[in-house]
């Protein structure tokens, strides 16, 4: 059964802080939180939505008898309460029974927190009671800064429950305890309280408290006493006095939980990972997120080198190759007139060339024409009377008279200068001789025109 609501919960501190811190401290408190406490027999599950101005709880909901159902059908029921909240496959943050986690204090100072990791683990086998078994663990800083609050389970505990909900299709964002988140939610939105006393019990009758004093940072423990004698317990090792008053741990949280404290306080600590840091137990590989901040570095990255490879592939040629195109042109400009002129030059050059052959040919003229005079005298018998002789570049025209005018036609093909003889008009008879008009073409002289 689960509970959906849309009412706003001012985030607030304890009663006995109500210091709020600057907004830009408060700025990054930007998210959703899907968070689950895992009961001994139920599922405890809720979503917070964080905003600068405080968190809101957007939905609860208890899946019954988880360890004795198919874990996909109430996966099943996870994915519909988280889409009915209007959210879709969100990372859970996720609490391990505190009966299975060990809670240990180390104080480290001068310890940088670079180094904190490798510090806690030189210690590791003497903060839990498990011998040679493996364990996972995750640390935080509480309190001062050199306090570190360090979360221990063993291996094979939290790679149950990372199958567990695998199967359910659930992906984990990260695997906690109470005390880890309770310390982070209480400082996202307010300045650290100088006190806290906090109770919850369980439906199984156990009580768990959490408490802060300015003597030990932070104080954890499950009891399976009454609740007056874990109260009386926690104030000793709080060094609190006897009348410190105690306060449901759903009041303590930022706004009051109004949901199963534990659920409610990883919900609001997964809501804002920036704001409010917490021990994680899970390796960083085998964390899911649905934080889209997260991509904001590496997409704005990609963003500059697809921006630079454009840049240099695209748009430096481009800018390349209109700078090179107006060099040209400007050279081109600056040759045009040489070119102009060479042009100009060439075509008078042509001219020249045309008119020295035709001298050239004019010249040669006089002294072949000659040549075909003397060749008509040599060759046409002395019975043969020219009235005209038209020489031409490529023919010459013969009219004359003749005692016979048609051998003259063989008479002119047989001289190494004519060819091709003919009769212009047919020639006719006068008297005892015959009237002629022969045109023969002059040999090596075919297709000349007459200039």
């Amino acid at each position: 059964m689960s509970t959906l609501s849309a009412e706003p919960i001012a985030a607030r501190a304890p009663q006995l802080s109500a210091r709020r811190l600057p907004l830009w401290k408060r700025a990054t408190a930007i998210g959703t939180g899907f968070g689950i406490a895992i009961g001994q027999r139920d599922l405890e599950a809720a979503i917070v939505r964080a905003r600068p101005s405080g968190a809101t709880l957007m939905a609860t909901t208890t899946i019954r008898d988880f360890r004795n159902r198919p874990a996909a059908l109430w996966g099943a029921e996870l994915e519909r309460f988280v889409s009915a909240a209007g959210e879709s496959r969100l990372a859970a943050v996720v609490l391990l029974p505190r009966s299975e986690v060990v809670v240990r204090m180390l104080s480290l100072p001068g310890v940088a927190d670079k180094d904190i990791a490798n510090a806690v683990e030189l210690q590791i086998d003497t903060l839990h009671p498990w011998g040679d078994a493996e364990v996972a663990w995750g640390w935080a800083h509480a309190g001062q800064a050199s306090d570190v609050l360090i979360g221990l389970t063993r291996q094979e505990t939290l790679g149950h429950y990372e199958t567990l909900f695998a199967e359910a299709g659930v992906p984990l964002a990260a695997a906690t305890f109470s005390p880890a988140v309770i310390h982070a939610a209480l400082r996202i939105w307010n300045a650290p309280p100088r006190a806290v006393l906090a109770i919850d019990t369980d439906e199984n009758g156990r009580t768990e408290v959490y408490g802060e004093s300015e003597s030990r940072a932070v104080f954890s423990a499950e009891f399976s006493v009454a609740a007056a004698r874990a109260l009386a317990l926690a104030r000793a090792e709080l060094r609190l006095p006897a009348d410190q008053p105690a306060t449901s741990l759903a009041e303590v949280l930022p706004g009051g939980a109004r949901a199963n404290a534990f659920a409610y306080a990883a919900a609001v600590a997964g809501s804002a990972p920036r704001a409010g840091r917490f021990a994680n137990l899970l390796p960083v590989e085998r964390r899911a997120s649905h934080d889209r901040v997260q991509y904001l570095i590496p997409g704005a990255l990609g963003v500059l080198v697809l921006a630079a490879l454009v840049t240099a592939f695209v748009v430096f040629p481009a800018v390349e190759q209109r700078r090179l195109r107006e060099e040209l042109d400007r050279a081109t400009r600056q040759l045009e007139p040489a070119a102009a002129r060479a042009r100009g030059l060439e075509r008078t050059i042509a001219q020249n060339g045309s008119r020295i052959r035709l001298l050239d040919e004019i010249r040669r003229r006089p002294q072949a024409d000659l040549e075909v005079l003397n060749e008509l005298t040599r060759i046409l018998p002395p019975t043969v009377w020219t009235n005209a002789i038209e020489i031409h570049p490529d023919s010459v025209v013969i009219a004359g008279e003749a005692d016979q005018a048609a051998p003259l036609l063989k008479l002119l093909d047989s001289s190494p200068l004519f060819q091709n003889s003919e009769f212009v008009l047919a020639f006719t008879r006068a008297g005892e001789t015959e009237q002629f008009r022969i045109r023969t073409m002059r040999r090596g002289r075919a297709g000349r025109q007459t200039p």
